[in-house]
């Protein structure tokens, strides 16, 4: 290796040993030096500016407050939820009482109308097996023959004969008169 001027040659071994160590700290030193730029370049790449910061942190309580106001509403409207489930809940026990009570007073009027119905096809019948037997003939009307007489009334008329009123006009005026007319020929 060539010395350097100015250095002599009997300390050539003392030189090369510190110019040795000196270039391995200034290798050191730039190995240093890339290692900490490329840590620079890591804090590059994750930092933040003050700005940015500020404004993400800004939002952030915006959002916080928002996050409360929708709270506080989420829990208005689930008090009101609950009340109106409590009145559905009341309503409908109250509706299902009125159906049971439509219920029990439908079946009461049914009954009542199958009854009636009842009654009614009785009479019915009893009236069409009284009115086929019972038609009048000609024949067996009482009356016709002597050893059957028909009872008279105080009147002196047959018992199905009934009185009419009748208005006749006289020289005082109308005045009900109770005429005595049979059927079928009226009275002058």
């Amino acid at each position: 290796m060539a010395t350097p001027l100015g250095w002599s040659q009997g300390g050539s071994g003392s030189v090369c040993l510190a110019f040795d160590q000196l270039r391995d700290v200034i290798e050191s030193q730039e190995e240093l030096i890339h290692q900490l730029r490329n840590v620079m370049v890591l804090q590059d790449e994750n930092f933040v500016s003050k700005e940015e910061f500020h404004a993400v942190e800004k939002k952030l309580v915006e959002e916080k407050a928002a996050h409360a106001k929708t709270k506080a509403l989420l829990a208005k409207e689930e008090e009101k939820l609950q009340f109106a489930l409590g009145e559905v809940e009341v309503l409908s026990k109250q509706l299902e009482k009125e159906k049971r009570a439509f219920e029990k007073a439908l079946s009461s009027v049914k009954s009542k109308v199958l009854q009636e119905s009842g009654k009614k096809d009785q009479l019915i019948t009893k009236c069409n097996g009284r009115r086929e037997p019972h038609a009048p003939h000609h024949g067996s009307i009482r009356g016709f023959f002597p050893n059957n007489p028909v009872p008279v009334s105080r009147a002196g008329f047959h018992p199905t004969f009934c009185p009419r009123m009748r208005i006749q006009a006289g020289p005082c005026g109308p005045h009900p008169r109770k005429s005595l007319q049979g059927p079928g020929r009226p009275r002058k």
